[in-house]
């Protein structure tokens, strides 16, 4: 799930998003901070990915698997409620695979115990 939404992320999400925004935006400094504010998202979504991969691999992984559950609990939270404040819960739809993401490492975390 970390894997799909950092592809999703910097795949679709450029498409759907990032595009139509930066070229709303016409002040080269506001947009060269929306630029890097979104390049830092996807690294961020990237490496908590490849974390998990290697966390799996390890003796420390359920350390790693709650601190990543966290964050993408975070994630979720956030665009949840930005989304309810649109008028719907699905009117930004990414905190259903953030949540997805943060219940599965959950449940890993739990599992390494």
């Amino acid at each position: 799930m970390a894997l799909i939404c950092a592809a999703g992320h910097a795949l679709a999400g450029r498409r759907m998003f990032y595009q139509p925004i930066k070229s709303a935006i016409t002040d080269a400094t506001q947009s060269g901070v929306f630029t890097g504010m979104w390049r830092l998202i996807t690294i961020n979504f990237a490496v908590s990915a490849a974390a998990l991969l290697v966390a799996g691999m390890s003796d420390r992984r359920g350390v790693l698997a709650w601190l990543v559950a966290a964050q993408f609990a975070g994630y979720a939270f956030v665009y949840l409620v930005l989304s309810l404040r649109l008028g719907s819960a699905l009117a930004l739809f990414q905190w259903i695979p953030f949540a997805a993401t943060a219940v599965l490492r959950a449940a890993g975390a739990l599992a390494a115990l």
